[in-house]
């Protein structure tokens, strides 16, 4: 390891434009819009491609084909592989006694333990405000040693480290909203600065063995323990928020797939044998704009994807160790 303590005072934000929207389609955007603007997309596509005359669906082309046979059972498997996520869900929430009094225990233990740092009677239920304080708790635990150091003269590497963690409290704190979303609050700490800032105190902490005094490793310990508090703090807001976004998922796909399958049926309906129900010129936006209909679940789905595999990528880790694609921006 490098002699060197190096502490993260930042927590990671989109930069650039590319950035923004790349952040916003597979994180921070609503999903419903996320889903919208992939289903305009695919209806632009096919009614540019009917224009040019890239595609047909006149009464002579494979149109009713695909509306007959391949919509619908793509729809039904799209609605099937929803349910079954519900299922999942489901199967998640449930448990025996014992099991769920073990879970209430370990989450009360970890509110005690930032009550306790923070000093006072009671934490926050709001997520926001809960990780509010815990950004508060570590800031203030980070000056205090760093007046410690500087009134007993400890090394620079001390005070410097103090107040590297320091800002990053305030980083976290000023990026939280209360009441916000939870994948919100789960966003600003979904970077790996919380890694970087327990391996440094780790650093610390074996450089400096037996040469603090008391009060400095007091207050080392506290930040250690507030530290840990985030990482298991965004491992339980990710099994939150994923919970919540499959639950929402499973019951807009089985709405929105039920008006694909009738919507897949009456285009299949607008073809005759060797003609159609309505104009021919009419078909291209009716076409573009039904199977934009037909495609929605399937827009749903892959938003909540995007999300669901970000969050996982990028907390993959609970603890210091993070793999290096984590850490690799751009990608």
């Amino acid at each position: 390891m490098p002699d060197e303590i190096r502490t993260a005072s930042e927590v990671t934000n989109a930069g650039g434009f590319g950035g923004r929207v790349s952040h916003w389609l597979l994180l921070g955007g609503n999903r419903m819009a996320v889903a919208a603007v992939l289903v305009a997309s695919v209806v632009a596509l096919l009614y540019t491609g009917t224009r040019v005359g890239l595609l047909t669906v006149g009464p002579n082309s494979k149109a009713a084909t695909a509306f007959a046979s391949g919509f619908i059972s793509g729809t039904v498997t799209l609605v099937t592989i929803a349910l079954s996520i519900n299922q999942l869900i489901l199967s998640r929430v449930f448990g025996s006694p014992s099991g769920l009094s073990q879970k209430l225990q370990g989450t009360r233990e970890l509110r005690e333990r930032v009550r306790e740092h923070a000093g006072e009677p009671a934490v926050p239920n709001d997520p926001a405000a809960f990780l509010n304080l815990v950004a508060t708790t570590l800031t203030e635990r980070a000056r205090r040693l760093q007046a410690v150091a500087t009134e007993s003269g400890l090394p620079a590497p001390v005070a410097d480290y103090a107040d590297g963690i320091a800002a990053y409290g305030e980083h976290v704190a000023s990026d939280v909203e209360e009441q916000t979303p939870i994948v919100d609050v789960l966003d600003v700490i979904l970077g790996t600065e919380y890694a970087m800032n327990l391996t440094a105190t780790e650093h610390l902490r074996n450089r400096y063995d037996g040469d603090l005094p008391a009060e400095a490793t007091t207050q080392l310990d506290a930040i250690d323990d507030l530290l840990e508090s985030v990482a298991v703090t965004r491992q339980f807001f990710k099994t939150l928020s994923l919970q919540q976004d499959f639950a929402r998922l499973s019951r807009v796909v089985a709405y929105t797939g039920l008006l694909a399958l009738v919507t897949s049926v009456a285009l299949a309906f607008l073809y005759r044998a060797s003609s159609t129900t309505i104009p021919v010129e009419y078909l291209p936006p009716v076409v573009s704009l039904g199977i934009g209909v037909v495609v929605t679940p399937l827009c749903i789905f892959i938003a909540y994807v995007f999300r669901a595999a970000t969050i996982a990528r990028h907390t993959v880790s609970v603890g210091p160790f993070v793999p290096p694609e984590s850490g690799t921006s751009g990608e």
